[in-house]
């Protein structure tokens, strides 16, 4: 298919790795009315906007994670006239000795906050990877206490105290069964 022909997210055929880990399908895209695309990204297509909004100030390996180039991490992006403007990363770890997925930085451009994208990828996300045969039904994330609302108002569970990330601020874990 080429790739200005795109598919429906319903009709994508779903795909695994070598290694067996579940994967979103590479190409997995949805448009938005207001001509967002929420699609599948390269690290480098989405690495910028996750330091200029999560580790703003400090050298740009801060906002390298660990497992970034592992085979089953999945990075997405939401992107406007081709700039990427919010973004997120989720990994397959284990929450509590169950398969789940991690969600690790997820930001949303300076210019662009405010105006439901969190929400809009966050729903991708939701929607797109437990529908992946073998896919875990789980979700977890270490959120920001300033985004422990976010993560609320969409069904997530606060499951700690508070606690620091050293260089990054106070943080909450939650989690979600989907």
């Amino acid at each position: 298919m080429s790739p200005a022909r795109r598919r429906p997210i319903g009709g994508i055929p779903r795909r695994e790795t070598v290694d067996n880990a579940p994967r979103m399908p590479d190409d997995a895209l949805m448009s938005t009315p207001d001509a967002l695309v929420i699609r599948s990204a390269r690290l480098s297509e989405i690495f910028d906007l996750r330091h200029d909004v999560l580790r703003t100030g400090r050298p740009p390996e801060t906002a390298r994670f660990d497992g970034d180039n592992d085979p089953a991490t999945r990075h997405v992006g939401v992107f406007a006239g081709g700039r990427c403007v919010a973004c997120a990363t989720v990994m397959a770890h284990p929450w509590e000795g169950r398969p789940a997925w991690h969600l690790r930085g997820i930001a949303v451009a300076a210019d662009r906050q405010r105006q439901g994208l969190g929400s809009r990828l966050l729903a991708f996300l939701e929607r797109d990877l437990p529908s992946v045969p073998g896919a875990p039904r789980l979700f977890w994330c270490n959120a920001r206490e300033t985004a422990v609302p976010f993560y609320l108002r969409h069904g997530w569970t606060v499951a700690s105290e508070p606690f620091d990330l050293p260089g990054v601020g106070p943080h909450r874990r939650m989690w979600k069964r989907l």
